[in-house]
Formats: C-alpha cells, structure tokens, sequence
C-alpha cells in the first residue's frame, strides 16, 4: 500500500475535468494504491516517470518506492500532456 499526493497543478486539473472523467481517473488512482507499478515507463526528457491511460486523459506521476510515495504530477488530455 502507498500513500498518493497530488501536485497543485494535477489537482487543480482534475477539478476542471467533467465529473465522468474525475470518476474514471479516481478509480486509476486506486488501482496506482494497490500497485504503483501499474502505468508505463515514460523515456526521454520524461525518465523516471510513469504515466496512465484513463482515455482520453494521462496520469503522469513519479513513484518513490522507498518513501512509498505516489506523487501524481499532471493530469491532461492525450493531445497535451507531453509537450
């Protein structure tokens, strides 16, 4: 079990989103609870994060295995979150 944190920024995303949208993403996050492992390996100038597909949006979070910490960094549409 770990514990999650939201930047300001993926908060203040997720708050702006439809409340259809909010569901889908808060049942991801308590699947990133039960296993922090769950999303994909980013590559390139996003190294050490893990982002998950919640159509059409991502998570983009980083995960400390030793703080047992997941800190979920943006929450964006498919078309914008990598740039």
């Amino acid at each position: 079990m770990v514990n999650v944190l939201l930047a300001k920024h993926a908060e203040k995303s997720l708050r702006k989103l439809p409340l259809s949208a909010q569901k889908k993403i808060s049942k991801a996050i308590d699947k990133l609870i039960k296993n922090p492992l769950t999303g994909e390996k980013l590559k390139g100038e996003f190294e050490g994060q893990y982002k998950l597909y919640t159509w059409p949006y991502r998570v983009i979070y980083i995960f400390s295995a030793a703080e047992k910490l997941v800190t979920i960094v943006e929450i964006e549409h498919r078309q914008g979150a990598y740039k």
